[in-house]
Formats: C-alpha cells, structure tokens, sequence
C-alpha cells in the first residue's frame, strides 16, 4: 500500500486517493443493489452541495445521525466531512429526548434519524431529515422491508430529495487540523450518561492505514466485508465502513443483524472478512446455512467488544474449517478512547486466550498502586497509541496519566501480559464484584458456566447482600429443551468444583433470553437493574 502523510487529511479526502490500487468496482452491496464507487462518490458530492445550500452547512458546524448501518449513514456521513462538519454519531434507539440532548451538546446544524425512528419531528428543535432504509434496496427486498416495518417516524424532510443533482456549485473538500474534532462518539450504551468522546480525522485514517497489520493476506487478495456493527460504534465506523472505503472494498451492508438472513448474505456475497460480538457468531453457529455452508470466501474472522469464551473460537474455527475456509477467528481489544483495536491477535502473532498483540505505535504496562507490574501479575491496563481522542467534549476527570514522560490512557480495564507481549483480559473493574471486600471476576465465573452443557450464555453479577456487601447472582440462557431445575443443578456443581467459595452464585435465574443491546452485546446493565 502507497505510504503517504496521513496528517490534515480528511476522511473523504482518504477515501478519493484510492490508496490501494483496487480493481473492486462495487463500493456498497445493501440487499440486493449495488453501488459502484463512482455512483457513492457522486451522491457524496450532490448530498454535500445540496446540504451546503439548504442549511447553510460549512466549516465548524455539526451533524447529529441516529440511524443504523445503510447507504443514507455513509453518504451523509462522508458529506459532512467533506464540508469540514463534524458528525455526532448516537445509538438509533436513543430515546427523542436523549436525541434532543445530544444534539444540543454537540451544536448540531440538523438531525438525521430513519423512517422507524420511534419519535416525531416536532421533538425537536431544529430540521430532522428522515431517511426511507428501503430506498436504496434491490425491488424484492424493499418490498418486504416496507411490508414487514411500520413507519413510526412522524413528519421530517425526507433524505432522499437531498440526493437529486440541482446542478449547484460543486463544493470543495475542507482541510481539518489534527487538533479538530470531525466524529463525536458516545463511550457508553442506551442508558445511563455516556460521554461523547471527540475525535480528528487522522486516527481513522491511520488506523485503516494499518490495514496489513492484522490481515492474514495483502490488501489485494480481499474483496469484501460483511458490515453488521453499526457506525455509531468506533470498530462499525472505521474498520467497517471507512476501511472499505479507503481501502477500495465492497461494503455488504447489514441495517441490523439476523442471524438468518446474515449466515445467507455472508455465503452468497463471498464475504471475506466477518467481524462482530461474541453473541453474534454464538447465533451463527446455530444457523444450519451457516454450519453446512461454502465458507472457503472465508479469510479472516475478528471478534470482541466482550469476554470471549474459548469454546466459542473452538466451535466457530471448526465450522469455518468443515466449511472450506482457511480463516480463523481472531481476538482483539480497544476502547472507544483510542477510536477502536489497539491489539489484536492475527495469523504471524497469536497466542490462546489473549486479547491481542500490540499494532505498530502501541505500548501497554500494567499498573497497580502507581508501580509497572511484571508480566503475569495482573492489574489495570494501561496504553500508550497514536490512536487516541482529542478529549471528552464536556470537561471533567481524564483518564490519562503522565508517566515518564508519555501519555498513557488507564483503560479501566484489569489484565495481565506475558513474557512475549501479548495482552489477556481480566475483567472491566466496574463490572467487578466484592465479596466481604474481596474481588470476584465475573469473567472467572462466566467461564466456567459456560462449560456446563446445556448453557448458551451466561452474565453474573453483583447483587446486595446484607453480610457480604455483595454477592453474586448468575444469570443464564439455557439451551433449548434444557430442564431448569436440572440446568441449576449442574451448573452449581461444576462452578464449586472449579470456584473459590465465595465466588459461587448465590441466585440463579434462568432466561429464555438474555437481553442484548444493538451490537448484540449482553446487556449487563439491564440485568443488574432487573
């Protein structure tokens, strides 16, 4: 791949010099239309002139987009990049006023939500721009798609008429400084009070630059990438969706995940690179289309965001070898903070049950009580990369340390590293629970739950207790025709066969199915607050 100053250069910018060369015609493949790259570019180009003109939109202004994974999320997207307007990306669930809110904070121009979006536009307070998900779809699929949804969304502008080619003035492509905020991401979910991470250009950039890295095979050798995460997620927006871009690749997008339809898409589009959350290949590997499928189109398989047991990747690289692929799943680890992955295992540094090996430009120390820890010994994780964010847009703590001189980001994160420098994951120290003031992993726990037969899934928990403080209570997510009484059973004998006493559930509670947010992540929240 051509090496070249990635500095001051916008995303659309990127995505224009073809870095790598690629013959790959076909930019965006969304249930059964495709679109060429140049067909993309051009309906960027009119979406900017025409979003120019009619919202007087330029340099230092904001968007708000609250939709999930379509055509009408990277159009708009790289349309306001390409203005110099920072993109405030939000969870397509958010409720109005939550929308409203952040919207405010980020002094958005306007608002972009989809046609089931569950409000109204006189919520707001300034333009909504409604998007018809449909629109862009081959004739059958957009058929069923407006016959199995309700359109929920009241009133708006619609979208598409920003499409339409006017004939205005072409607008240029504005510069941004690395000190300027072009994506606003939110670090947490659909509840609670997330802060909204700013970020510049360059680390998307940059980190799609990386591509080769973690890749099994050159550039060259991929052609597409089925694209389930969403793009208000930092793995969704730059691996998913800019990287395809940049890197001249189809984009098989995927407006929400059905593990159905998805096993289906994978294998009739030939994708060649599948990333998702453990849940997700969970319910692939259920799906017999997948399992029984040609899956030789197969070349790399990432997953994290979440505790990832072994006997997923045991299970799933098993499928991909019965299915005639060469690929294996691959581990890796980030935070919102540093855009996404900062490690990752891959097919030249892998090493079981880690979380990843360090890219290029990322260092990580493991602390405890202000003092480096040496390898083995666990405690928080600490990174040093050229991916971080600019900051939180609203002031308050930071999460970085000065060390010796380097920035380093405290992950909230406990793990440890091993002599060879690869990272293997502890637990999320707010998710850790205390029995009688000693800590209990609930990762450590989950594991062990899951080797008992007949369990899909499982969270555990901290629950109040009145002598203990805390103590932990296991949710579980049986698999079909599995007795409860029985389930609950096995799982206690095996949890104190391989637990420390007080690490054993003291409450079990079965679940037909355990909650999940967007990106198919268990809801441990819900779960603590049900």
């Amino acid at each position: 791949m051509q090496k070249m100053d990635l500095h001051g250069l916008s995303m659309y910018d990127a995505i224009k010099l073809n870095l790598s060369g690629s013959t790959v015609e076909t930019a965006i493949s969304y249930y059964g239309k495709k679109y060429s790259f140049d067909q993309v570019i051009g309906m960027i180009d009119v979406l900017a002139d025409n979003f120019a003109a009619e919202f007087s939109l330029g340099k230092g202004d904001t968007v708000t987009l609250c939709v999930p994974n379509s055509p009408a999320a990277l159009l708009a997207f790289y349309a306001a990049n390409k203005l110099g307007v920072a993109v405030n990306l939000v969870h397509p669930y958010l409720p109005p006023e939550k929308l409203a809110e952040s919207a405010a904070k980020t002094n958005s121009k306007f608002i972009l939500v989809y046609d089931l979006y569950k409000g109204k536009a006189s919520d707001f307070s300034l333009p909504v721009l409604v998007s018809d998900c449909g629109h862009f779809m081959g004739t059958v699929a957009r058929i069923y798609y407006r016959m199995t949804n309700k359109r929920t969304m009241e009133g708006g502008i619609p979208f598409e008429q920003f499409l339409k080619n006017r004939n205005r003035p072409r607008r240029p492509s504005e510069s941004f400084s690395d000190t300027e905020a072009s994506v606003y991401l939110a670090s947490g979910g659909t509840t609670g009070e997330p802060k909204i991470i700013m970020h510049n250009n360059y680390v998307f950039n940059n980190l799609c630059a990386k591509a080769e890295e973690f890749l099994s095979e050159p550039i060259e050798n991929y052609r597409a990438l089925y694209n389930v995460l969403p793009i208000f997620h930092g793995f969704g927006l730059c691996i998913n969706m800019h990287m395809c871009m940049m890197m001249r690749r189809t984009n098989i997008m995927c407006i929400k995940f059905d593990a159905k339809r998805s096993a289906k898409q994978i294998i009739k589009e030939k994708a060649n690179i599948l990333t998702g959350v453990p849940t997700m290949f969970l319910k692939l590997l259920g799906e017999k289309t997948f399992v029984n499928g040609d899956l030789s189109a197969l070349k790399d398989v990432y997953v994290g965001g979440d505790s990832v047991p072994d006997k997923l990747i045991e299970d799933f690289n098993a499928a991909l070898k019965r299915g005639g692929s060469s690929a294996r799943m691959y581990v890796g680890y980030g935070l919102t903070e540093t855009v996404t992955v900062c490690l990752v295992n891959t097919r030249a540094h892998h090493a079981a049950g880690s979380i990843g090996y360090p890219l290029s430009n990322t260092a990580v120390r493991i602390y405890e009580e202000g003092k480096i820890l040496p390898p083995d010994e666990v405690g928080e994780i600490y990174l040093d990369t050229d991916q971080f964010m600019l900051g939180y847009l609203e002031e308050g703590s930071s999460p970085f340390a000065e060390i010796d001189g380097r920035k380093w980001l405290k992950t909230g994160d406990y793990g440890w590293l091993d002599k060879e420098g690869f990272l293997y994951f502890k637990q999320r120290i707010k998710n850790m629970i205390k029995v009688s003031g000693v800590p209990v992993y609930p990762s450590e726990v989950e594991a062990a739950v899951l080797t008992v037969p007949g369990v899909k899934k499982a969270c555990a928990v901290g629950m109040a207790d009145s002598v203990r403080g805390q103590s932990v209570k296991l949710f579980v997510e049986p698999e079909e025709g599995e007795e409860p009484d029985a389930l609950k059973a096995k799982i206690l004998s095996v949890c104190r066969e391989k637990l420390i006493a007080y690490a054993v559930p003291r409450v079990i509670e079965g679940r037909e199915k355990l909650p999940v947010n967007l990106i198919g992540k268990i809801d441990r929240r819900a779960l603590e607050e049900s």
